[in-house]
């Protein structure tokens, strides 16, 4: 399958699909998970956080993130979800550290950097890097999705954004960019849903 002339790409981990290098690259970036532990502790990704987050050209990141103390009725699903067989102590540990990883990059980059965190079920990590949708899967099992499959989708993101923010009709696109859009739309829709923290 092609977008604009570039396969979509399917990688067996996301560790493999040259995250790091694209966030540094990226004017723009959207995340949209239940929690980054692990960017927080891979220097590679911090590095490229700061490399795009201080550029004279970086428009924004925006964090949605799950709340783990909403008392979210499916916490105990979602729970097991992420990380299965991880006591929830270990767990709750994680969501700790991926709010501080969060929150120092939003006091460092205090006009770059907006944070959310929602009770609403995260349906899948999503990351829009630049012009590229990372797009992994939340699954009950015990391979968390960090090392599950991650496709990445080339697309106008900022055009996909920009129509989901207006929630515009999807009907003008072609199949590939209608499938890229469903993706947007979900960010779009889990910030919307979100409290704003910074």
């Amino acid at each position: 399958m092609e977008e604009g002339g570039q396969e979509i790409r399917v990688y067996a981990g996301l560790g493999e699909t040259g995250l790091p290098q694209a966030v540094a690259g990226a004017d723009r970036l959207f995340f949209h998970a239940g929690m980054y532990s692990n960017f927080g502790r891979d220097p590679e990704m911090a590095a490229a956080l700061e490399t795009a987050l201080t550029r004279p050209g970086f428009e924004r990141l925006d964090i949605v993130s799950f709340d783990p103390v909403a008392g979210a009725a499916y916490w105990e699903e979602f729970r097991a979800i992420l990380r299965r067989d991880v006591p929830e102590v270990t767990l709750r540990r994680e969501f700790a550290a991926s709010a501080a990883f969060c929150d120092a990059l939003a006091t460092r980059h205090p006009t770059k950097v907006r944070l959310f965190r929602t009770k609403a079920m995260p349906l899948a990590p999503i990351l829009l890097v630049g012009d590229t949708i990372f797009a992994g899967h939340y699954l009950h099992g015990s391979v968390p999705a960090p090392q599950g499959l991650w496709l990445a989708i080339p697309a106008d993101v900022a055009d996909l954004l920009s129509r989901a923010e207006d929630d515009a009709s999807p009907e003008v696109l072609d199949p590939v960019a209608k499938g890229a859009y469903r993706l947007v739309c979900e960010c779009v829709a889990a910030r919307n849903a979100s409290r704003r923290l910074a």
